[in-house]
């Protein structure tokens, strides 16, 4: 039987997994995506907003936080360099971006294509100058930073997380629009390195799924770092005096506001990209917000094509967005398609303190009309915490007072993004808090944090 011929477009991470699913499958697979080689998470998402943070982290920490350990050092010695920030963060991508490259290039099944796609019929695309006949296709082109129409935006002083991560000079006020991981994380960046930092955001909370507590606390904590969170704001419009922007906002309660900067960045969400794919010529529906429509199995309304990652318009990370490559690799291949499982999807935001959730808050669960029990305590009683005085945190686990099955958890606080596997575990399994009071813990570590809440939950019933 002759392999199926499959297409993918889009070398990012739900790209590369769908491409590499496949060959593995036996399919011959045509992968093809413009230069820069690596998607979104190696050349402007994950990784180079973390190797700024990484030396942000370290220069506050080196400013505020020695004292506490007995150690003193002179700051007239402290220098932020930032075009060398900058370089160090482009030569850890070139070789991550190579490193991918060549996973690609090294799989005898899997031949790859420097050229954009456009779909010329149900079947057909265009590559290059390459036209391409396919059997199935999978589309993973991921996304783009999406910009509100505020009246008065003025392209002079506008930012998008691309524009910063480039950066060689640091302004001396920013304005950053939204409060998500990107204008939090990247806010955090340059507040640590003495850029004074206003966020604004539209929600009246921060994350309304996220527990009041849980929300309120670390926005606190991050409010000690110098990084403010305006919450409930409406933006009007912007006007431009003397080169600078002013943002005209108003609060919830009705309240004017006046904010001004020298720069306004926009971290309001991104969008999927799929200017130039010509959908319509393959049959491909867009939803109304212009990502693919899939179905259950990531079948797109032409059922020859599937779509992975941000271009769907599911939830923009990176390990949904490798499950989903794989799957759709996978059902590209196979018949009859296989449904994607609802995974718990751990969550992180990197700033510092960080934040993390998994599963259903006890908002969500009472809204799904579930019983629940819950658990709360804050890093400030946890002996590790209080040693390293990192004591700026708190975990909240939520479980079914019913079945005593775990149900996930919210926190903030140091290694949050680490530690929030263990309830991520414990869900995969289904662990109740009775199979998990049973895990014996090492003292003193972050992670008895998961143990002492849960030996709350147990002890009160």
């Amino acid at each position: 039987m002759k392999p199926r011929k499959i297409l993918v477009i889009g070398a990012g991470s739900a790209g590369r997994y769908a491409a590499r699913q496949a060959a593995r499958l036996g399919a011959e697979v045509v992968l093809a995506s413009p230069p820069p080689f690596g998607g979104l998470c190696i050349l402007k998402g994950c990784m180079p907003s973390k190797a700024l943070l990484r030396p942000a982290h370290v220069f506050h920490f080196l400013r505020t936080g020695l004292s506490e350990l007995g150690i003193s050092l002179d700051e007239r010695s402290l220098r932020v360099d930032i075009p060398a920030i900058v370089a160090m963060k482009n030569a850890m991508i070139r070789e991550m971006a190579e490193s991918a490259h060549q996973s690609v290039m090294g799989d005898p099944g899997i031949r790859f294509i420097p050229a954009s796609a456009t779909f010329l019929s149900h079947s057909s695309a265009r590559i290059g100058d390459e036209v391409l006949h396919f059997d199935r296709a999978i589309v993973a082109t991921g996304s783009t930073p999406r910009i509100p129409e505020i009246p008065g935006i003025d392209r002079e002083w506008l930012w998008t997380s691309d524009d910063l991560l480039e950066s060689l000079t640091l302004p001396r006020s920013v304005i950053v629009m939204g409060a998500g991981p990107v204008g939090l994380e990247l806010g955090q960046y340059l507040s640590m390195l003495g850029v004074r930092v206003e966020v604004v955001e539209i929600s009246p909370r921060w994350n309304r799924h996220v527990d009041l507590r849980i929300g309120e606390g670390y926005l606190a904590a991050l409010a000690k770092s110098g990084l403010r969170v305006h919450l409930g704001m409406t933006a009007h419009r912007f006007e431009t005096y003397g080169g600078r922007p002013i943002l005209h906002a108003t609060t919830k309660e009705g309240e004017a506001l006046r904010f001004e900067a020298d720069r306004i960045l926009f971290s309001t969400g991104r969008q999927a990209a799929v200017t130039g794919l010509s959908c319509e010529q393959a049959g491909i529906h867009l939803t109304h917000a212009g990502a693919i429509a899939v179905d259950p199995c990531l079948r797109t309304s032409n059922p020859h094509i599937f779509a992975a990652g941000d271009v769907t318009g599911h939830l923009p990370v990176l390990n949904l967005a490798t499950y989903h490559g794989e799957m759709a690799g996978t059902n590209a291949v196979l018949d009859p398609p296989r449904v994607v499982e609802d995974r718990p999807v751990p969550l992180s935001i990197f700033t510092e303190p960080e934040f993390a959730r998994v599963g259903l808050g006890e908002s969500e669960a009472r809204e799904r009309a579930i019983p629940v029990m819950t658990g709360y305590l804050p890093f400030s009683e946890l002996g590790r915490a209080i040693v390293n005085r990192q004591t700026e945190g708190a975990l909240k686990i939520t479980a079914s007072a019913k079945t005593r099955e775990i149900l996930g958890a919210e926190m903030f606080g140091p290694g949050a993004a680490d530690l929030i596997h263990l309830i991520g575990v414990a869900l995969s399994l289904r662990a109740t808090v009775d199979t998990y009071q049973r895990i014996l813990h090492i003292h003193p570590t972050m992670a008895e944090i998961v143990r002492y809440v849960i030996d709350e939950m147990t002890d009160a019933l």
